[in-house]
């Protein structure tokens, strides 16, 4: 079977968040053995003239794909983020990367997603999605986190959500026994 022949469930979906836009590691991906996406939200955070201008045109080109998960992915992407304790962490970018990753997990042999984001990696292992740093090391161990209000206990429900709604407290996190 040639290169031209592969199909999709037999290639890799690299998935970028916003840094590795910027970094036009798009440019990087050999098209023979794999498919670059990012969201529409990673997409819209790149904002200065010439990394728009070399998105857009990546994207003309078809080197690259922008896709907004669908809403049932990006629900499970929040939930899981819940349960490791990190939304409150994660940008509204973030849990759509998430997101996107899981809905190509069927389709393709393998995701990976690019990203220097932490506490994006952590998810990620959680889930059993791959991932690659870019200028970083990456996350030493996984870990899992309780987050609530240290005085009413109210747990945050959405991505950034860094105080409590009901008493105006910082949230808090504390790491618990995977």
């Amino acid at each position: 079977m040639s290169h031209a022949d592969t199909s999709f469930d037999e290639k890799i979906a690299v998935v970028l968040d916003t840094g590795a836009l910027l970094a036009k590691y798009y440019r990087f991906i050999p098209r023979q053995v794999a498919e670059a996406y990012t969201t529409a939200s990673a997409s819209g955070e790149v904002r200065d003239r010439e990394n728009r201008d070399a998105l857009e045109e990546a994207v003309d080109l078809g080197l690259i794909r922008v896709v907004t998960p669908g809403q049932g992915f990006i629900e499970v992407a929040k939930n899981a983020a819940r349960a490791v304790g990190c939304l409150h962490k994660l940008s509204l970018t973030d849990v759509e990367i998430v997101a996107l990753a899981l809905s190509l997990k069927s389709s393709y042999r393998d995701v990976v997603v690019v990203t220097d984001d932490y506490e994006l990696q952590n998810l990620l292992a959680h889930l059993g999605i791959s991932y690659r740093p870019l200028r970083t090391r990456g996350i030493r161990e996984v870990k899992a986190y309780v987050a609530q209000c240290p005085l009413c206990g109210y747990v945050p429900g959405k991505p950034g959500e860094e105080v409590c709604p009901f008493c105006g407290i910082k949230i808090r996190r504390r790491e618990v026994t995977c």
